[in-house]
Order: C-alpha cells, then sequence, then structure tokens
C-alpha cells in the first residue's frame, strides 16, 4: 500500500539539493565524500540540473506564478517494496514517473528514489514542473488540479491496475437485488429502485436508460458540487417520481446512493460498459462463425439437385441488371458460362495436383461436383445467379419489415379500460368509482406493458432475419466475386504464357547464327 503527500515548490532547485543530499550533517557528510543520497531517479529532462533550469526558466512565462513546480511524495510499506532490492526501486520509480504523468500529462517532471528515510521504506519525490506545454498555462487547476483527494485518487486507481495495494480496505458496491427486500414491499423507495432497475435492465445505452426513465415516470436529475476547501468535484444522480402508494399523492425523490450503488451514475456506467463488452465479443464471435471464401479452391454445391429442370441462360452475352435502387454494387458480379466451365477446368486441375502431393486419391466427391460444373456450365451459372437474387429479395423483405416495424407505434389497445372507467362512474358511491378509476389505470397500463414487450419482442426478431439475409446476399456475392476473380486470374496466365511463347519463338530464329551481321558480311568477301 502507498500514502501520497503534495507540497508545492516555490524554489525547485532548492528542493532537488535536498532530495540530492538531504540537509545538516548528512548533507555537509555528502559532500565531503562526493556522495548523494539518491537511489534511483529518471525524469524527462536529459539531467537534474536541466530540469532545474527548465523550471526556474518558467518565471518568464508565467511571472505571476508564486510556484515553480510541485513535489508528489509517494511512500509504500517494507512489506511490499523491500528497499534491499534494486528491482523493487525500480518499479516504484516507474510507477512514480507513471503517477506524475496521469496527474498532468503534458508537464515536464523528474523522480528520485530515496531509501534512507526514518522508516526505511521506498519512497518517490516525483517533481512536476508547473507548466503545461499543451496548454501554455500553470497546473493544479480542472485536469491537472494537485489537490490531496484528487492525487489520492488517481493513485489508489493507479496502484490498482499495477498490482499495488490500496490503502484501507474497497468497500463492496451494494446492488439493488441485495437491499431491495430491505424496504417495505409497498414503500416509494421500493416502488422507485424498481422502476429504475427495470429502465436499466431494458436498455442497451446510456440514452436507452434515460428514454425508459421517461416511460416509467421517473426524472433523472444530475448535481455537481465543488468542495471548496480540497476543490474535489463530484456528481451524483437523484431519481424523482410521484408517490401514489403512499397516504398522500406526491412527487418524491431518492438519492440514487440511497437506494443502491449500482443505480448510481458510476454503477449505471460501468453496467452499460461491461454490457457494451458483452456485445461487441458476442458480435465478434459471430463474425469468425461466418464461413470464409476461399478463392482457390471452393465447394461448389451439387448442381444437379439445387436445379433438377435445365434452362439454358440467354442472357449470357447480357447479363441481368440489379434492380436495387440506390445500391449500384448489386450489379457489378457477373460472369459467363464460359468462365465458370474454364473456373471448374482449373479447380480440376488444381485439386489433382493437391491430392497428389497428400498421398490420396482424388476421384472424390469434390471432383465429382466439379466435373458436373465443367461439363453443365449453364447449370451452375444459373444457380449461383439466383442464390444472389434470392439473398438480395429476402434482404429487401427484411429491410422493409424492419423500417416498418421502427415506424410503427404501439396501438393503444384501452378500450376495455375506458369501458370499464365508463362504468364505474355510475357508481352510486365515491370510493366504488376511485376503485373503478384505478382499476382502469392499472388496467390501461398493463395493456401498453405487454404492447411495449411484444413490439419489443418483433423488432428483435425482424432485426435478426434482417442480419440473416443480409449475411446470406453477401455470401453469395462473395461467391460470385471469387469466380470472377478466379477467371481474371486465368487470363493473365494464359497472356503470360502466349508471351513466353513468342519470346522462344523469337530466340529460336537466331539459335543457328550467334552473329547474323557477321554472316552477311562473308556473302561480299
Amino acid at each position: 500500500m502507498s500514502t501520497t503527500h503534495v507540497q508545492p515548490l516555490p524554489n525547485v532547485r532548492g528542493r532537488m539539493s535536498y532530495t540530492e543530499f538531504g540537509e545538516g550533517e548528512r548533507r555537509r557528510e555528502h559532500l565531503r565524500n562526493d556522495t548523494d543520497r539518491i537511489a534511483a531517479q529518471m525524469g524527462d529532462a536529459s539531467s537534474r540540473e536541466d530540469f532545474i533550469v527548465y523550471c526556474e526558466g518558467l518565471k518568464g512565462r508565467h511571472p505571476n506564478a508564486v510556484n515553480e513546480g510541485y513535489e508528489v511524495r509517494v511512500s509504500w510499506a517494507t512489506d511490499e517494496l523491500n528497499p534491499n532490492d534494486p528491482d523493487d526501486i525500480q518499479r516504484g520509480m516507474e510507477y512514480a514517473y507513471e503517477l506524475c504523468h496521469e496527474l498532468a500529462p503534458d508537464s515536464v517532471c523528474w523522480v528520485t528514489m530515496h531509501v534512507d528515510g526514518e522508516g526505511g521504506c521506498v519512497h518517490a519525490h516525483a517533481t512536476i514542473a508547473n507548466h503545461d506545454s499543451r496548454t501554455g498555462q500553470v497546473i493544479n487547476k480542472g485536469d491537472t488540479s494537485l489537490y490531496a483527494p484528487r492525487v489520492q485518487a488517481v493513485n489508489d486507481k493507479l496502484s490498482r491496475e499495477n498490482g499495488f495495494q490500496v490503502l484501507g480496505a474497497d468497500r463492496q458496491m451494494s446492488t439493488w437485488a441485495e437491499r431491495r427486500d430491505t424496504f417495505k414491499y409497498d414503500s416509494f423507495d421500493r416502488h422507485l429502485g424498481d422502476k429504475v432497475a427495470q429502465a436499466r435492465d431494458g436498455a442497451d445505452s446510456l440514452e436507452g436508460f434515460r428514454r425508459n426513465l421517461e416511460r416509467e415516470g421517473v426524472t433523472l436529475k444530475e448535481t455537481t458540487k465543488t468542495d471548496r476547501k480540497t476543490g474535489e468535484v463530484t456528481t451524483g444522480w437523484s431519481y424523482k417520481a410521484v408517490d401514489g402508494w403512499g397516504p398522500k399523492r406526491r412527487t418524491r425523490k431518492r438519492r440514487a446512493s440511497n437506494l443502491a450503488d449500482d443505480l448510481t451514475r458510476e454503477g449505471i456506467e460501468v453496467y452499460f460498459e461491461e454490457k457494451q463488452r458483452q456485445m461487441d465479443a458476442q458480435a465478434e464471435a459471430r463474425a469468425q462463425e461466418e464461413p470464409q471464401v476461399q478463392v482457390t479452391e471452393p465447394e461448389p454445391t451439387p448442381v444437379r439437385e439445387a436445379e433438377p429442370e435445365r434452362e439454358p441462360v440467354a442472357a449470357a452475352e447480357e447479363p441481368p441488371q440489379a434492380d436495387v435502387p440506390g445500391d449500384a454494387s448489386f450489379g457489378t458480379y457477373f460472369v459467363t458460362e464460359s468462365d465458370v466451365e474454364q473456373m471448374a477446368g482449373d479447380l480440376q486441375t488444381a485439386h489433382i495436383n493437391q491430392r497428389r502431393e497428400q498421398g490420396r486419391p482424388f476421384a472424390d466427391d469434390r471432383f465429382r461436383r466439379l466435373v458436373d460444373a465443367q461439363r453443365h456450365p449453364d447449370e451452375q451459372l444459373a444457380r449461383l445467379r439466383g442464390e444472389v437474387d434470392a439473398a438480395r429479395a429476402n434482404f429487401r423483405m427484411s429491410k422493409q419489415q424492419a423500417e416498418e416495424l421502427r415506424r410503427s407505434k404501439c396501438p393503444t389497445l384501452l378500450s376495455g379500460a375506458w369501458l370499464l372507467a365508463k362504468t364505474g362512474h355510475d357508481a352510486r358511491d365515491p370510493v366504488s368509482r376511485m376503485m373503478a378509476d384505478m382499476t382502469a389505470m392499472m388496467l390501461s397500463e398493463m395493456i401498453r406493458r405487454m404492447q411495449r414487450e411484444l413490439l419489443e419482442c418483433r423488432r428483435e426478431e425482424v432485426e435478426q432475419r434482417l442480419y440473416e439475409s443480409r449475411r446470406d446476399m453477401w455470401d453469395a456475392e462473395k461467391r460470385l466475386k471469387a469466380a470472377e476473380k478466379a477467371v481474371g486470374n486465368e487470363h493473365e496466365r494464359e497472356k503470360r504464357e502466349t508471351m513466353a511463347h513468342r519470346e522462344r519463338r523469337a530466340n529460336m530464329s537466331f539459335g543457328n547464327s550467334t552473329n547474323p551481321q557477321a554472316e552477311a558480311d562473308k556473302q561480299y568477301e
């Protein structure tokens, strides 16, 4: 565990001299023996003297500044950092340097390590220059505040990240599930906490949480306070709603910390951060599970089972154009029957070579499918185009359903509640009418909640179908793109072979004479 102490430095040179030699008789002894008390040191300047000169030069930039810098002293217990272990001293020095840049990221600092204190523990004197190189202003304000509470809070956070112990046991965060039963079943706190927890669990983001609170009739208020003594800025939440369960109907509010820690601002933010990480992990897992397209060796499905009736494609010369409005990229992947036939032949050759290298027979099910695709390229091409057209149609339908569902509103099926309220007015006594009105309100709220749940379920189903249809469409287009790429590679290979053949023929034409010009000159001798 570590403790911190902040000290302003009107004179950086004097403090740096103390951290180097000490004071009194110990200082005179170090000067006589030409030694110092520094166990280790590091910083942003090339030397201690350069750092001191830099801090002294800040007077020209900030003539009204009282301090040239600030010192943050960090001390560790002997059971956590051993003063006799150089590795522990190095670890403490690196930690103090990181702490300086967490407190003032754009300020120059210098860290001096000591192990000769009265307690014999490892401690660091971290000196921070009173100048922010990014803003050009002095520090100890706003994000670079060096008030003791902020320094201690940053030190605790950084200690947890670096595996150090934190002074004082961390209080365990309370949850609403644990504290719910501590309130009476008909109390305002219990009903309010249930509404807030339900709004949180039914949302995927902080904005959705605020919208759910509005639907539940709960108002969220954020209050920011600044401690005049320490300068610490704190932000708290409170919830306000109508108390309809007490003896008197009125508006009441509760601080979030009085309900549960996981319903406070920090607890809600941590909840949605964790939920977002889980959603990202699930999306990454789904992306990894999607089939990857292999350009060199795709596995076409049996053609005759997919298309039992052969229909020649008459539009091979003119590829069909995509009918999807507003997206021209749908009409880019088209091949002809000859391209499919050539690609199937090349894949057969590659399949045979691969099986021979592996020492396995090549006449397997994959080879038969490739042969079938080469013999009937029209069926293969028609099947690929049919898959693309079906995937596009499914995607358009799913997208249209999703858009219609997003624009639709929850129907107000409250005729039964209205009828109940209407008949309740015919009651003879006021108590009967009041009970009828309350029953109508409860019925209407139940219907609204049921409709919201049904609408949410339908929306999730439609969005899932939209996602699956989009994936199917992309897979079909990837297969066509792979076929087109394979055909293009084959054309490039044939072109290279033709050029090589021409070059060999040219070399053979001059092979009988090493010097054709010399042979021609001999004819005139």
